[in-house]
């Protein structure tokens, strides 16, 4: 079964959980779904990028509605922003299970007045909840998260691919990073389905990737090699603001920056959102960047034959001031 499938079934699985637990669970149920979806990367890339489609839909409304038993009503007008509404319910709820065992079962009872408190449970699982699951079975089904696609891409590049690219990298060094670009390129058409175009122009010069850019929803990418010396640091940095640019050109708010890491040195990139959560990003001038990173050199030798690994990290403070750097 395929990687997208069984996640299809997972989401189905965690939905029929959270419908069919008894009402004094409630809430532990919440925090398990909100725990296990944290750890889904496509999942979670899935609801980053919604979470950015309606940045103004009203939650104080939704939440003000929940407990107007009968006469609720969305305040969102997409499917991304009723799953932001109920992925951030589901959080607060979750946060709020260890200490209060009940307050599962209470949001239910705001919104329905149905009898028995099983029943309540349920109605309120089935309304608002499981809008949520189905939002994300149906993603996941047509690939069409970029960073679901992205996620996919790095572990393919990492698991089977490495030598290959990087030999064909290492036979033309001064255009490899062409190499790795337009390996990108095919797989977001095969994989993801996204029609991209090599190096388009725009005002701000040339974007290595852009996508769909005869439609209203172009994708920004740019790749970068990070070989830790003439293409270090700086380089990468160079880099992220360049894309911040090109993303200003298409009238875009978000972009990704691919980094091929061609060193044995581990890279730490710096991230305005959850330190654990993938991928990291960075937000500057109105755009949100995701940093992908892939390691592409080959191993030479087992992880417990390398010895410690030598750290680059890149700060904040090196993303908003690159001249210093």
């Amino acid at each position: 079964m395929k990687y997208q499938q069984r996640l299809q079934v997972a989401v189905r699985e965690r939905l029929r959980k959270l419908m069919t637990v008894p009402y004094s669970s409630a809430g532990h149920e919440v925090h398990l779904a909100v725990t296990w979806i944290n750890s889904q990367p496509a999942l979670t890339g899935l609801l980053e990028e919604a979470s950015r489609t309606e940045p103004g839909v009203d939650r104080e409304q939704f939440r003000t509605a929940l407990t107007r038993s009968g006469r609720f009503v969305w305040p969102s007008r997409t499917e991304q922003g009723r799953a932001t509404l109920i992925w951030e319910l589901m959080q607060d709820i979750a946060s709020k299970a260890a200490r209060d065992p009940k307050v599962g079962l209470r949001t239910a009872i705001g919104y329905s007045m149905e009898k028995p408190h099983q029943n309540r449970w349920r109605k309120f699982a089935e309304d608002i909840l499981q809008p949520l699951f189905d939002f994300l079975s149906e993603r996941v089904g047509a690939e069409s998260s970029t960073l679901h696609t992205l996620e996919r891409y790095r572990t393919r590049t990492e698991w089977f691919d490495r030598e290959e690219l990087y030999a064909r990298f290492d036979a033309d060094r001064a255009n490899g990073e062409e190499v790795y670009n337009l390996d990108l390129q095919r797989f977001l058409f095969l994989e993801g389905d996204h029609i991209t175009h090599a190096k388009p122009r725009s005002a701000s010069g040339e974007a290595d990737l852009v996508g769909d850019l005869d439609g209203r929803d172009p994708l920004v990418c740019d790749g970068k090699i990070f070989d830790g010396n003439g293409r270090g640091k700086h380089y990468l940095i160079k880099g992220l603001h360049q894309i911040v640019k090109y993303a200003h050109d298409y009238g875009q708010h978000t972009a990704y920056l691919v980094i091929y890491n061609i060193t044995d040195k581990l890279l730490e990139l710096p991230t305005d959102g959850t330190p654990s959560a993938w991928p990291p990003y960075a937000e500057l001038s109105g755009v949100r960047v995701y940093f992908i990173h892939v390691r592409v050199l080959p191993p030479t030798t087992t992880a417990s034959k390398a010895g410690k690994a030598t750290r680059v990290t890149l700060t904040h403070d090196d993303l908003t001031n690159p001249d210093t750097t």
